[in-house]
């Protein structure tokens, strides 16, 4: 199972590589424009310092640009792979792309049935929206499940993406699902590491050991290298 960070952001990037959290890196149109630099120019920064796959989405519905812009994207670096939406126009485009060996992730996935043709195709990816449907109040945490099923049973190539992941318990779901790749956008990393309970269990810990006089904790405080560990 491999984690792609979902930013465009070069500083949050090469934070969580020193992390060891970004097998690949997911962009979108929204995510390159919130940098607010030339698009392409950022993309290619980010493929340069990232050794697996980074994608870039077109910007069009139109089937004959989508060939056309998806076949440039990929051009621009080589672990670039394309996003183009799960649409009729996304598939007769797919099709094409399949045959010129153009890598794809199908997006905006929001139910397992609109993967299917794609799944059938053999794409490399299809990115499932698990959180997005939130903000209508739907919960859509099986579609993960839906769609693993899918691809097990059609006996597809094609590897399946968990995508707007918003918080830890989006998370753990994608990992039991046995999905192949999960995006995870730098505020979700956080919120696995803010969790008030952890704080509050921490700071009672270190402030216990506050209550013990200073020279009883020296010692302790001191180890270094130079004290070997009893056998």
């Amino acid at each position: 199972m491999e984690f792609f960070l979902d930013t465009a952001s070069l500083e949050q990037i090469k934070r969580y590589q020193a992390l060891g959290l970004v097998d690949g890196v997911t962009t979108n149109p929204a995510l390159l424009a919130k940098e607010g630099r030339d698009p392409l120019g950022q993309l290619r920064e980010i493929a340069s310092i990232v050794t697996g796959p980074v994608s870039a989405e077109v910007v069009t519905t139109d089937p004959e640009r989508m060939i056309r812009d998806a076949r440039k994207l990929a051009g621009v670096a080589e672990n670039i792979v394309v996003k183009i939406p799960a649409s009729t126009a996304g598939l007769a485009a797919a099709h094409q792309l399949q045959k010129q060996e153009v890598p794809l992730i199908i997006t905006l996935n929001f139910h397992a049935s609109q993967t299917v043709p794609f799944v059938k195709l053999g794409v490399d990816y299809v990115a499932v929206f698990i959180g997005r449907t939130e903000d209508f109040g739907i919960d859509n945490k099986q579609l993960a499940w839906d769609t693993r099923l899918a691809i097990d049973n059609m006996q597809s190539r094609t590897q399946l993406m968990a995508a707007s992941i918003r918080n830890p318990d989006y998370l753990i779901n994608a990992i039991s699902a046995n999905v192949d790749v999960i995006t995870v956008p730098p505020e979700c990393w956080e919120k696995v590491y803010k969790n008030p309970i952890f704080e509050l269990a921490e700071r009672e810990f270190l402030e216990s050991w506050q209550q013990l006089p200073e020279d009883l904790r020296r010692a302790y405080e001191a180890l270094d290298d130079s004290i070997s560990p009893q056998s």
